[in-house]
């Protein structure tokens, strides 16, 4: 039959679609088997600090009054991935080729004649072409019979083995593509410096870590003909020529006490009293605490461990000497210590509007939960911990070789909101262990002290110091020794056990309450009582509280430094009596200083 000009139209378009869409089908192949470009450390770090911030599993209306809730960011997966593209197109080719062979083979009608339109029907006749002949005829008829009375044997015996022709062949293409597919998508083996290599090279250097990004590079096995990683190690050298070595009398440490999320309520003195006051001299605002951040980061400042700054060596004879460390930094760089301290969360704050508990995120690392005054919990960044990890995940260069800051404990009330302490313990005999009352029996704490160390060894992983704030908060220069004693034993008890089971060590670092010392500007002996039982103790660095930008000294066998407080009553003087004491940190303290403050800012 003739096919109508309409049909042919009809026809040739809906060829013309397949092949389009055939054609889409390839690029798409081709696209997907595309490799992804490296991605530099800045992006890596912004995907990293987008995991910080958490909502509670109960939800959250709304944010709390006068604090912005921080967007939460999607992160993005990230893989190393690439596709074997000339492997598929290779199956897809075959598998092209089984279906048009099969699709090609003309269809039989009755009699084993093709179909109209489809082929020609050969015919062999005499002179005329009028009839058969037989001498091919006969014995084309018996090569059919042989034909026929082979296939019903070889149906047979695929009856035997328990499959029909069609499955059989079936499955034997399907076999034999599996086994081509997975020999041509097999990966072939690495030899230059993955993409994650590179990346943590490029975080160590980041942190100024150059000499463990050099050797991480340079232990690849291909590394001589790597061309990527060989710029690297260049780069890292010459950068590493230039840098300065630190002096260590000169590293400034500023401290923090619990942050404000919301100083509106927090500094409302007619819910509080004299406590907002309290509040409004000694803390500082969430808000005050970013803007510091980004000022002390934009002048080049470099959080650096008390650890890094100097370590205690064994000598021959037995004794003890701390050796000053090397800390090498670009020029223009400086180094800084932070410390934060009553990181326990007190029972008199509660309603107060500040982070209640530290706990371990999503992403394992610490992070704040917070209840607000109606009863409804938040978890995210809401104290230093959380706030300073998110900057640094996307300022890495503001850690030397991943140091954050200084967590500080009393032992009273428990450490991070957990209430830890034997005080909380039911049957507790205050008169038993010297001064303390007895605190309202928690029938949990063994469940609070394991969930305490979790977080100790979060904290320490996450590359924070641990510090001893005393037992009792109390003038550990000015009480007597036989109650020094009872505070340093009952911390020792109630803290440091926890922290040696989170760290295997005793705790070293001693923050002063109240930022009095237990000896004047002169160096430490063992001859001050005091001094030699908290060395007996483990304890080789002491922090004081001084206004000075900065003041270290270096004994034979301890590192001590003072401190100073970045809170509201420090900040409201800087502005209004001109001496500008925290020039070296920030251009303009009245740019950071919150408007959300009663003022005058009282002492406290």
């Amino acid at each position: 039959m003739a096919m109508s000009s309409e049909e042919r139209r009809r026809r040739m378009h809906q060829a013309m679609q397949t092949g389009s869409a055939a054609g889409d089908g390839t690029e798409g192949r081709r696209r997907r088997g595309a490799s992804v470009r490296r991605t530099g450390m800045t992006e890596r770090t912004r995907e990293t600090a987008a995991d910080d911030y958490m909502t509670a599993e109960s939800g959250r209306t709304e944010a709390p009054a006068g604090a912005a809730w921080p967007e939460r960011e999607e992160r993005p997966r990230r893989s190393r991935y690439s596709e074997n593209t000339e492997s598929r197109e290779l199956n897809d080719r075959r598998d092209g080729t089984e279906r048009r062979s099969r699709s090609e083979q003309p269809e039989r009608g009755r009699e084993g004649r093709p179909e109209r339109g489809t082929g020609r029907r050969s015919r062999r006749g005499g002179a005329g072409g009028d009839g058969p002949d037989l001498q091919i005829l006969v014995p084309l008829i018996l090569a059919i019979v042989l034909i026929i009375a082979l296939l019903f044997g070889i149906r047979a015996l695929m009856k035997k083995s328990g499959g029909s022709g069609k499955e059989s062949s079936t499955a034997a293409v399907s076999a034999e593509t599996e086994e081509s597919t997975e020999e041509t998508t097999e990966p072939e083996p690495e030899t230059a410096a993955s993409e994650e290599v590179l990346a943590q090279a490029s975080l160590l250097a980041a942190q100024y870590d150059y000499d463990a990004a050099i050797d991480l590079l340079k232990e690849q096995t291909d590394f001589a003909n790597d061309e990527e990683a060989q710029m690297a190690v260049k780069e890292y050298e010459e950068i590493k020529s230039t840098l300065v070595r630190q002096d260590l009398h000169e590293i400034t440490h500023v401290f923090f006490h619990i942050l404000m999320p919301n100083p509106k309520w927090s500094l409302d003195s007619s819910k509080f009293g004299k406590q907002a006051d309290g509040y409004n001299s000694l803390m500082t605002t969430v808000d005050e605490f970013n803007k510091m951040l980004e000022e002390m980061y934009r002048k080049g400042f470099v959080l650096v461990g008390l650890h890094d700054m100097a370590h205690i060596e064994k000598q021959a004879d037995g004794t003890e000497k701390m050796v000053e460390n090397d800390i090498m930094l670009p020029p223009g760089k400086k180094g800084v210590v932070m410390s934060e301290d009553d990181v326990c969360y007190y029972e008199y704050m509660e309603g107060a509007w500040f982070a209640d508990k530290m706990i371990i995120g999503e992403d394992g690392r610490p992070t704040t939960h917070m209840t607000d005054p109606d009863g409804t919990e938040h978890v995210g960044a809401y104290d230093v911990v959380p706030l300073l990890d998110e900057f640094i995940d996307k300022h890495p260069d503001f850690s030397y070789r991943g140091s954050k800051a200084i967590i500080a404990f009393t032992g009273y009330n428990g450490i991070l909101g957990y209430r830890t302490d034997e005080t909380y313990e039911p049957g507790f005999d205050k008169n038993a262990v010297g001064y303390g009352s007895a605190m309202t029996p928690n029938p949990n704490i063994e469940e609070d002290r394991k969930e305490a160390v979790k977080v100790l060894k979060a904290l320490v992983a996450d590359g924070y110091e641990l510090s001893s704030h005393s037992w009792g908060h109390k003038d550990m220069g000015a009480i007597d020794m036989k109650l020094f004693r009872t505070d340093c034993n009952r911390w020792d008890k109630n803290v440091n056990s926890l922290i040696k089971e989170a760290t295997g060590e005793n705790c070293d670092i001693m923050i002063y309450p109240k930022g009095a010392d237990v000896e004047n500007w002169h160096n430490y002996t063992h001859a001050n009582e005091r001094f030699d039982y908290m060395y007996q103790k483990g304890f080789r660095y002491f922090c004081n509280v001084d206004s000075s930008q900065y003041w270290v000294q270096l004994g034979d066998d301890y590192v001590r430094q003072g401190r100073r407080a970045l809170d509201g009553y420090n900040m409201w003087i800087d502005i209004h009596d001109g001496k500008n004491r925290l020039n070296d940190l920030f251009d303009n303290v009245s740019e950071i200083f919150d408007s959300a403050r009663t003022t005058p800012v009282p002492p406290y």
